[in-house]
């Protein structure tokens, strides 16, 4: 298994170093290919960094280097911030006619995006793996911590959300997230329309960073889970398929107790007790009943388990959820806080609660049965002024799966994929523009995506790896984004990029003459400034991202003092609002997330 996940490791990272170099070349051949069709001189073509070969072929050296981060062109005659343009051997060139450098800066983005196209056509042909896209008119809440701000302003479980900031919608529950968590509708508050018992009412609430979902991330995501459809998709050779369960599957209920979750679902199966279950499956409209027998799954030794799952949000082991049929539902509930384990405090690692529970070990009962050590849990409850403690037994529980993953598939044309881009670069370069009217003193509603959500080389280069280790097809479905992104950003009127040489081209047809340089160099080199300090900052966030939790925290600290925002004896944690990220997942959680879109990860025991 471990040589399994080395090998698929070792896999995604060479496609995304093939995949995410590709994009870079075929935006410096989109150069190449046009320049030559112009009759500009071309004094290189490399593919790679570092040069360690080179041959020239008609005046071109085409080059290999050691680097394989994408490539480059030289073009010395589209260079506008010097009188003088010269060949690598210092002989004069003429400079290029506007009309040609507008040609051979467009081709390079141009390239990008018909490169997204082409990659675009195979995910259309092939399908890509989603969780549940559906589009829905009304969401129905499931579950919602009491902590929270729709908690709070009265939204509850069972209420029925009909509208959002005043709108009718229709929207996947993603888009429907994402709607709030980027303010698109420039609102100070977000304001729900709910039905309750036939009773329609409204409740506003200002959103907060939703730490449970996305630890240190600070983005507001919705707290509350709605009912969701479950589509399913049988491994091959699994029990699902062999009893009849075939790829975009809607699971409606178990036993006849009906799903709204993929967590539900999981859960339901892995405590099954290997005991038959009889899905309630949803085939195009067509009802099915299909019984499936789950196996275990392999684990290395028995592992004692209480049932829940936990954040880590603020430094806090919360229960999250109560397994049903495990022991600690019969103590615990969501939102208890777990502050010591057998006497431990957890106050400055409540991650290691999980570990606690498994190095308790094992015992075998009076009947041969296995079974845990008992524990003892002090608790923190809301509305208790004191602390409780409770005594409990774990559980030895064989988890079993019937082999399922829980997405559909689905067949986006690329006209598609390319608006989905559109969409998502408006969406953040509008969010972006709230926050820095925000932070000059301009009152344009809620939202707190930064510089920080962003990501360069190294976040994109961490999230390809992750993602190609999933899906293959998702992985290439990333690859789309960011040729399309790269082709977008490069069309930007800024000098240094692209669409600066189109713009200075451009400027130089109307005025009829060259822009003279002494203006050109000066904006050239401010914008070369800001863009290299932006990919500076943005780098930074990507390194923050990888440390460790409390390498990130000592970090966040220093910063804020360095800033004057943090006073000596103040915390990151009451200052930043940051949170330890966790190590591990359950599958439950695990899929919860990925149905939201969103990084966050909720560890479970």
């Amino acid at each position: 298994m471990e040589i399994t996940e080395t090998l698929i490791l070792i896999a995604s990272v060479l496609l995304m170093v093939i995949f995410f170099g590709l994009c870079i070349i075929v935006h410096e051949f989109g150069h190449f290919i046009v320049a030559r069709l112009c009759g500009l001189h071309i004094e290189a073509f490399s593919v790679g960094f570092k040069k360690v070969w080179g041959k020239k072929i008609n005046g071109v050296e085409y080059r290999i280097g050691c680097i394989p981060c994408g490539g480059y062109v030289e073009l010395p005659q589209i260079d506008s911030t010097s009188d003088e343009v010269t060949d690598g051997a210092g002989n004069p060139l003429p400079h290029a006619a506007p009309w040609k450098r507008i040609a051979t800066a467009f081709a390079g983005p141009l390239f990008n995006i018909i490169f997204g196209f082409a990659l675009g056509v195979v995910i259309w042909i092939a399908g890509m793996p989603q969780p549940d896209t559906d589009r829905y008119t009304e969401f129905t809440v499931r579950t919602i911590p009491e902590d929270c701000p729709e908690y709070r302003a009265g939204l509850r479980e069972g209420d029925r959300i009909v509208k959002l900031n005043g709108s009718a919608f229709e929207l996947s529950w993603n888009d429907f997230a994402q709607r709030i968590m980027l303010n698109d509708d420039n609102v100070k508050q977000v304001t729900l329309e709910i039905v309750r018992d036939g009773k329609t009412s409204e409740i506003s609430y200002m959103p907060e960073p939703n730490d449970r979902l996305m630890p240190g991330e600070k983005v507001m995501m919705p707290f509350f889970q709605p009912e969701l459809h479950v589509y399913v998709s049988p491994f091959y050779n699994s029990p699902a398929e062999k009893a009849g369960i075939r790829a975009d599957d809607r699971v409606t209920a178990v036993d006849g107790k009906p799903v709204f979750g993929a967590d539900e679902l999981i859960n339901l199966i892995r405590f099954s007790d290997g005991k038959t279950l009889t899905l309630t499956v949803d085939r195009g409209g067509e009802q099915l009943e299909i019984p499936v027998t789950p196996v275990p799954l392999p684990v290395k030794e028995p592992r004692p388990q209480i049932g829940i799952y936990f954040t880590t949000a603020n430094d806090l082991c919360e229960v999250e959820e109560t397994i049903p049929g495990l022991p600690a539902a019969l103590y615990l509930k969501p939102g208890d806080v777990i502050t010591a384990f057998n006497g431990e405090s957890l106050k400055d690692d409540p991650m290691k609660f999980s570990s606690l529970v498994a190095e308790q070990g094992v015992k075998t009962g009076a009947n041969g049965e296995l079974r845990g050590k008992e524990i003892t849990l002090t608790v923190k409850r809301a509305g208790s002024n004191e602390p409780l403690e409770f005594k409990i037994t774990p559980r030895i529980v064989t988890p079993y799966e019937i082999g399922v993953d829980f997405y559909r598939i689905e067949h986006p044309t690329p006209w598609k994929q390319f608006c989905n881009v559109l969409k998502m670069t408006k969406r953040t370069l509008k969010s972006l523009g709230h926050t820095i009217q925000s932070k000059v003193g301009q009152d344009t509603g809620y939202t707190t995506i930064g510089v920080q959500h962003l990501s360069g080389p190294l976040g994109i280069g961490r999230y390809m790896i992750k993602t190609f280790s999933g899906s293959f097809m998702q992985g290439l479905y990333l690859v789309v984004m960011i040729s399309f992104s790269l082709g977008l950003f490069n069309l930007l009127p800024i000098p240094v990029l692209d669409g600066g040489h189109i713009m200075i081209a451009l400027i130089e047809i109307a005025i009829r003459r060259p822009v003279p340089t002494k203006l050109v160099q000066p904006v050239t080199y401010f914008f070369m400034f800001v863009l290299i300090s932006f990919m500076a900052i943005v780098s930074f966030y990507d390194v923050k991202k990888m440390l460790p939790r409390k390498w990130s925290d000592a970090l966040e600290i220093k910063i804020h003092r360095a800033a004057g925002e943090l006073e000596d004896g103040e915390t990151a944690a009451a200052q930043a609002e940051t949170a330890a990220e966790p190590e591990d997942k359950s599958e439950a959680a695990e899929t919860q997330a990925q149905t939201q879109e969103a990084p966050g990860e909720t560890p479970g025991e």
